[in-house]
């Protein structure tokens, strides 16, 4: 009986709750995971523009403000007729106040050799700030 009064008062609670609302965080506020738009994406004061290269062949990443944190790390993998490719690298305070790399879909020596049928790709950068704490953004690029 004590149970059936519950689940009730439960629901009653919903009824007359009314509208709820979704309030997004000030952190989250204002970042976006869509890569190709000219905003850049900021947390923890690092700020990242990822977008892709006009010919397709490379994803270019600005990070600005690097002074606000130790170091970053980045890492873009992706699968090309079913095998696993990647490429990764790391930045420190001491790049500068801002870096841009471009990370290509393939590889290059006397000549480069573009990967073709990409599907899976996604960028991973986690950053080490000065407090110690580890932050991570993930994206998924669609190209």
């Amino acid at each position: 009986m004590k149970k059936i009064i519950l689940l009730m008062s439960i629901g009653l609670v919903f009824i007359f709750s009314g509208a709820v609302e979704a309030k997004l965080l000030p952190r989250f506020k204002g970042s976006s995971n869509n890569v190709g738009k000219k905003q850049a994406v900021s947390y923890s004061g690092l700020l990242i523009s990822p977008k892709i290269r006009s010919d397709r062949q490379a994803l270019i990443v600005t990070f600005s403000n690097l002074q606000k944190v130790n170091n970053v790390t980045y890492t873009l993998t992706y699968q090309t007729n079913g095998e696993d490719q990647g490429v990764s690298g790391t930045l420190d305070s001491s790049s500068g106040s801002s870096v841009t790399r471009e990370l290509l879909f393939g590889t290059c020596s006397d000549v480069c050799r573009y990967h073709s049928n990409i599907s899976n790709m996604k960028l991973e950068i986690v950053s080490q700030l000065p407090s110690g704490k580890q932050t991570l953004k993930r994206y998924r690029i669609r190209i």
